[in-house]
């Protein structure tokens, strides 16, 4: 290609950039509408206290086709180019997105709104104004439905407890690593890994899970980026947990770690710790201790391996108990990426997925490798946000993709989330 086409495909380019950046509600822009509409249908007036006395709560409803809600962004322009971004967490029961914020008695305000997806599309951008004074006013708000009640994008619903319809979770993928001995007798189980970017635990909640049973007992292991206690959160943190014991004997917690004992899982003791993760390799060991004071169990020790700048330090978690005279795993090991606790905090949006960048390779058992091809599925409850490609002979990067907002935060504290 010439020096002058080159010029030219560059000019061609900066007029196109200059165009998108003309105007601040395609900021977040990456390809026009497909299929999704947006409409204003109403503005609601309302009386209310907590506004305060000069200020009404204004609420704006929406109607939007052609896309899940919780896919959706809302963008927001008003006034001297104030720009607000949205993820949208509740509706109300005609399914209408109502974005209500609290403003002035005497406002007359020119908006144009509209809303991306986490893949792009975006609706076309809807103009209207906001008049507060000489209207209508409504004596109470508009009842919403949190997010997680009417999304698609629904795992573990209850069928029994239609009053608690909803999700808890997303499992976004599913890895597993078919090798062939299905009762494999483990000294130690390793997985590599490293993460080129990690979620920061603020009002985020996503876990790397493995799975497995050992000698017939449910167990999972990784790493979340919320551990909780007793309601208070410890941010990033490693997990092992087993079921089918409540008993505090079983389970053994270090210096600056935690345990839990529950039943709302089925019954389950979990030790916890809160960590560091850097940007450098990391491992996940499960070490079967060798030292035998009961013959009826044996001990599962769980450890972080950090390498930083080429300094190996292996970092305690805690240990569980496992009935058994050897440990043996009856299943194979399965991972999960999950986004969790969206039932509890109400925010069951796509946009609340966070950017991730993970690295890993195939586990080690006992020392060696398993050498081969992982398989991969996709759950089709939930939004499809994140890639999966290959790397070396049998690892994975799996990464968060879609439309991420650039600041890595949203404008969410609006009365959309009252």
């Amino acid at each position: 290609m010439s020096r002058k086409s080159v010029r030219a495909g560059m000019t061609c380019w900066m007029m196109v950039w200059l165009l998108w950046a003309a105007s601040p509600l395609l900021a977040l822009d990456a390809r026009p509408a497909l299929s999704s509409t947006a409409a204003l249908e109403r503005i609601r007036l309302v009386e209310h206290a907590p506004c305060g006395a000069d200020r009404l709560l204004v609420e704006e409803l929406f109607r939007v086709t052609g896309v899940d809600v919780a896919d959706l962004l809302m963008v927001r322009a008003q006034g001297a180019g104030e720009v607000r971004r949205v993820a949208v967490t509740g509706v109300e029961r005609d399914g209408r997105l109502v974005y209500a914020y609290c403003a002035a008695r005497g406002l007359n305000e020119r908006v144009e709104s509209r809303f991306l997806t986490v893949r792009g599309d975006s609706t076309p951008p809807v103009v209207y104004t906001v008049t507060t004074a000489g209207q209508s006013l409504e004596k109470t708000v508009t009842p919403l439905l949190g997010l997680h009640q009417v999304t698609r994008y629904m795992q573990f619903a209850d069928p029994e407890q239609p009053a608690k319809k909803g999700t808890c979770c997303w499992h976004h993928l599913y890895v597993k690593y078919p090798w062939h001995k299905a009762a494999a007798e483990v000294d130690e189980l390793e997985i590599p890994m490293r993460f080129d970017a990690y979620v920061k635990p603020e009002r985020h909640h996503l876990y790397y899970m493995f799975s497995s049973e050992l000698n017939g007992i449910d167990f999972y292991f990784g790493v979340q980026t919320n551990l909780k206690l007793r309601g208070t959160d410890h941010g990033v943190g490693a997990i092992f947990s087993r079921w089918d014991t409540q008993s505090g004997e079983d389970l053994k917690i270090v210096s600056g770690g935690f345990s839990e004992i529950g039943d709302y899982e089925g019954k389950f003791v979990s030790v916890r710790k809160p960590v560091v993760l850097e940007s450098a390799p990391m491992a996940l060991r499960l070490t079967r201790r060798s030292e035998r004071t009961d013959p009826k169990h044996v001990w599962l020790d769980f450890s972080l391996v950090h390498r930083t700048d080429g300094v190996k330090r292996e970092e305690a978690i805690g240990s569980l108990r496992f009935p058994g005279e050897v440990a043996r795993l009856t299943k194979r090991v399965k991972i999960t990426v999950e986004s969790y606790s969206l039932r509890s905090v109400s925010r069951a949006s796509a946009w609340r997925v966070p950017f991730f960048d993970w690295w890993l390779e195939a586990p080690r058992v006992n020392g060696q490798t398993v050498a081969v091809k992982p398989e991969v599925a996709f759950p089709e409850l939930a939004p499809r946000v994140v890639r999966v490609v290959p790397w070396k002979e049998t690892g994975l990067r799996i990464r968060r993709t879609g439309l991420i907002d650039p600041d890595g935060e949203l404008d969410d504290e609006s009365n959309m989330n009252r």
